[in-house]
């Protein structure tokens, strides 16, 4: 899709308009043909409207898209009607009745067996790659259906050319005909009493204002290779300037080339697939045109990966069942243990013209190795028992696509607080795309296991010298010493292990240590006291 299709799409994404018929008058008769209406194999020059080479948009000109739940069946294209392009986006229950006073066409008039007025005429010249020519369209009219039998608007879409011959402007003849070949569509000829089978009766529609339109048509012709074309895709009003009418033309499908097309995809959208992981698709859409055939699609897969060996998916001949649209292939990379850094695979597909010149389309995508996940942490072990709370922390590397990394199966985060005065074990773990995962334990020692020395040296060598229990600071507790005949040498609350015995004998004492509800008590050797 052009770059001015893509932003009508986009406006219609930003406005939400996701069901209705999006109309734009922005774009010029030349940005209708090269950017929304011409596709592949055809080139286009000399873009006219109503005779005249113009640089503005015009009122009966415009672009469309569609949100798929709409009456028409096309996505997107361009729109040409008797009246301003812009009305045509509404309801069966409105009504379409513009005067726009650009006058008329001869070959419309032919058509019409009438006067002509409000003509939207867009022109110009191509030079197709293959030896046909296609495109679709939906016709639609407020003239339906009271009018059918009397009044007909008149359309058509008037090719000239080499080996054209016909009874229109420079010999052209009308290819907005039947699948028949020869019946022109008109109002008369396409309603629900004739050729019902391609009328749908709109009156009661949402979102296209005409009461009646007509199911997708295709409008075809054989030409001949690299030799000029003119076509002239013309609508007005018969008789009168009232009860508009229009004609929508499919975004892309003004196209000459049988081409297949190709695209790629994988899961995260970076064209890349893991062994072992994820898989990637290639899809080959059919040619236009070939719906009721079977098609074998030529094919070529080069690359650095090897089938078989580094994938598996893509079969040796590839055939699109008539009726079918497209087929998948679906591409896994095979883990083989192997470290040999990214493959590619080039699926590319291709047809030789009637210019005798080979066209095609090629799409990658790469293989990387899948490098496994690993979780990076440590044990922690805190000195002292003196921190409500404290961090965990850790990293991984390897996987592949989107990453989660959980604390204890619940907290999303590269951190993780814990209480910090009580013994844990905490499961940090990693999950991926694939999706594989891995975790680890991580074991906290808080430091607050209660120890208590049995002796103490307090000689100044600043080894041992102080009474120290591992496990009460910041906590609540009392600490009692007494000596061998029962005198207390030491009571104190919010104990802070800063008790050296400096003034004590050697000898045996006793204590008593309440560490928040529970008590220990035992002997304390005092030995090297300079006393």
């Amino acid at each position: 899709m052009n770059r001015n299709l893509l932003a009508i799409a986009a406006f219609a994404l930003a406005t939400g308009s996701f069901a209705q018929l999006n109309v734009s008058t922005a774009l010029t008769p030349e940005q209708l043909v090269q950017d929304v209406l011409v596709g592949a194999g055809v080139q286009v020059s000399n873009v006219s409207y109503n005779g005249f080479f113009v640089s503005q948009p015009q009122v009966g000109s415009g672009s469309f898209t569609n949100g798929l739940t709409t009456e028409l069946g096309l996505d997107a294209g361009i729109i040409l009607a008797s009246g301003e392009a812009q009305n045509t986006a509404g309801s069966g229950f409105d009504f379409m009745s513009d005067n726009n006073g650009t006058g008329t066409d001869p070959d419309l008039e032919v058509l019409a067996n009438d006067n002509v007025n409000d003509r939207a005429v867009l022109e110009f010249d191509f030079v197709p790659t293959g030896d046909s020519i296609k495109f679709n369209y939906v016709f639609g009219s407020e003239e339906y259906p009271e009018f059918v039998g009397s009044y007909n608007d008149a359309f058509g879409f008037f090719l000239s050319g080499p080996g054209i011959s016909g009874p229109y402007s420079n010999g052209a003849i009308n290819i907005a005909v039947l699948p028949d070949g020869v019946t022109p569509v008109t109002i008369n000829n396409v309603n629900d009493g004739l050729n019902s089978q391609y009328y749908v009766d709109n009156s009661s529609g949402q979102y296209i204002v005409f009461d009646g339109i007509t199911v997708t048509l295709q409008a075809s012709a054989q030409v001949i290779c690299g030799e000029t074309y003119h076509i002239k895709l013309a609508i007005g009003d018969a008789l009168d300037q009232a009860y508009d009418s229009g004609v929508f033309l499919q975004a892309g499908s003004f196209a000459s080339n049988a081409i297949p097309s190709l695209t790629s995809s994988t899961v995260y959208g970076d064209g890349v697939v893991a062994e072992g992981c994820v898989p990637g698709t290639f899809t080959v859409f059919r040619p236009e045109g070939t719906d009721s055939l079977d098609v074998t699609i030529d094919h070529t897969i080069t690359g650095t990966a090897t089938g078989g060996v580094d994938y598996v998916g893509i079969p040796d001949v590839i055939t699109i069942p008539a009726g079918q649209d497209s087929v998948v292939f679906t591409i896994d990379g095979v883990e083989d243990g192997v470290s040999e850094g990214p493959e590619t695979i080039i699926f590319s597909v291709f047809i030789v013209n009637a210019c005798g010149d080979t066209l095609g389309d090629s799409q990658t995508i790469t293989i990387q190795d899948y490098q496994p996940l690993e979780i990076q942490t440590t044990e922690t072990l805190l000195l002292t028992c003196d921190q409500d709370s404290i961090p965990l922390s850790a990293t991984f590397t390897g996987g592949y696509g989107p990453t989660t990394m959980l604390w204890n199966d619940s907290l999303e985060s590269p951190q993780f607080w814990v209480p910090g005065m009580e013994d844990g074990d905490y499961i940090v773990s990693v999950s991926d795309g694939c999706p594989r995962s891995t975790e680890v334990t991580v074991h906290v020692d808080a430091g607050c296991e209660v120890i208590i020395p049995n002796v103490i040296t307090p000689n100044g060598d600043g080894s041992n010298d102080k009474f120290v229990v591992r496990g009460i600071l910041g906590r609540d507790n009392q600490v009692q010493i007494w000596d061998r005949w029962g005198k207390e040498v030491l009571n104190t609350y919010n104990y802070r292990n800063n008790f050296g015995a400096n003034d004590l004998h050697d000898g045996t004492y006793f204590y008593r240590i309440r560490v928040l509800q529970q008590e220990y008590t035992g002997h304390l050797t005092v030995l090297g006291s300079k006393l």
